[in-house]
């Protein structure tokens, strides 16, 4: 019986760390939403390393974005094939060819599908979705995640 149940869990543990209810590294999630999945290594980091970089860029766009304000995603082009997508006019990342590849789309829709994505995640869980400022002297000053 012992070995059934450590045969099924060996069985079971690559489904589970990774799957559909596990953590997967390259996930970029906020506030419990699932935005976009980095499928490529790029700029000699890992698609693990490229989402730490986004919840850091995430938290800088955060800090600079005033209670009840909406949040603009822009999308613009970028050497080599790129595009770079840009939150509240701060950068924000690079879609390559690779990511392309990696997810078997083209550049342009790969940017503006994730751009799409940031942009409605944000709005269910950004500053504007917050309770408002009643204990500092200015409503409107920038969210601190200090």
């Amino acid at each position: 019986m012992r070995v059934m149940s450590l045969l099924l869990a060996g069985l079971l543990w690559p489904a589970l760390a990774h799957g559909e209810y596990g953590w997967d590294p390259a996930s970029f999630d906020i506030g419990g939403y699932h935005v976009l999945k980095i499928r490529a290594a790029a700029g000699g980091m890992s698609p693990a390393q490229r989402r730490g970089m986004l919840e850091f860029r995430m938290t800088k766009v955060l800090t600079h974005t005033q209670y009840k304000k909406s949040i603009t995603v822009k999308v613009q082009r970028a050497p080599h094939g790129c595009r770079t997508i840009l939150v509240n006019d701060l950068y924000f990342m690079t879609v390559t060819p690779v990511d392309a590849r990696a997810c078997n789309s083209t550049v342009t829709s790969l940017t503006n599908q994730w751009a799409q994505r940031i942009k409605h995640v944000f709005e269910l869980v950004g500053p504007a979705r917050q309770l408002p400022h009643t204990y500092v002297a200015e409503p409107e000053a920038p969210i601190s995640l200090d």
